[in-house]
């Protein structure tokens, strides 16, 4: 009884295998490729202001009041503070995560309300040149974090491009 089955052209079809296992070994070129499609994606979200979900943001106060005056008026970028920070990073090699250092990020993306440390009131100058005092201040979620549909169906073209190149670079020489 045997304990295994040849067929014809085994050696070939597992010498390719093997080609193909060695060309994508090391998947680094893929993780920094499916990096810049999400950094990229997350800051076109911000400039957008439209979220993961594909629904527009509410726009902020700040951002009403610089539209027609004083800037550009986008949601999200006053100071392009935490646009600039938003940074992909491979992680052992093996993942991709796209995020910022910046301390408010969490309460951009998720929303929140602020309220005062010490007192009873914020105060905090307009983007008009005034003054206000408030009790807390809601900030509205924009999720602009996390993958949308268009940015699944970028990231598994770009596998797909890596894969068939894999394929073609291990091709044997018949």
């Amino acid at each position: 009884m045997a304990d295994s089955i040849q067929f014809h052209g085994q050696e070939k079809i597992t010498q390719w295998l093997n080609r193909v296992l060695k060309e994508t070994k090391d998947s680094t070129e893929l993780l920094h490729e499916i990096g810049s499609i999400l950094e990229s994606n997350t800051k076109e979200r911000i400039n957008s202001g439209i979220g993961v979900d594909d629904k527009p943001w509410q726009k902020s106060w700040r951002a009403n009041m610089q539209s027609g005056k004083m800037g550009s008026g986008t949601t999200l970028r006053d100071t392009s503070r935490l646009y600039n920070s938003i940074k992909y990073q491979i992680i052992g090699g093996k993942r991709v995560v796209v995020g910022t250092n910046v301390i408010y990020a969490p309460l951009m993306h998720f929303g929140g309300t602020i309220k005062p440390k010490n007192g009873k009131y914020l105060t905090f100058k307009t983007p008009t040149g005034g003054w206000v005092r408030v009790k807390s201040v809601t900030i509205k979620p924009r999720p602009y974090l996390g993958m949308s549909v268009d940015d699944s169906q970028e990231v598994l073209f770009a596998i797909e491009e890596y894969l068939e190149k894999a394929l073609k670079d291990a091709k044997p020489v018949l």
